[in-house]
């Protein structure tokens, strides 16, 4: 793993679909805490724990029959990629 972090904006509702569907890809406990911490706004990911979230979201928006939770998943899945593409 690298030891460069990167650092994402996410809301509350980005950050508990994230500990919801993708959490088994976070190795990092000051991550993981960050990511509960609803207070917390800047989360710091690793950048290949990132592209593994990005590809467990794909996942889940490919499969969900959910209206809402696909423009959910589609809004959260870009906001990561542009993060991914500024590392």
């Amino acid at each position: 793993m690298s030891d460069r972090f990167m650092l994402v904006d996410l809301d509350r509702e980005q950050k508990a679909i994230i500990l919801d569907k993708a959490s088994f890809y976070i190795f990092d406990d000051e991550t993981t805490e960050d990511l509960k911490n609803n207070r917390k706004k800047w989360i710091r990911f690793n950048p290949t724990a990132l592209d593994e979230i990005v590809g467990e979201l794909s996942y889940y928006y490919n499969r969900s029959n959910n209206d809402y939770e696909s423009m959910v998943l589609e809004e959260l899945i870009g906001h990561l990629e542009y993060y991914e593409r500024q590392g």
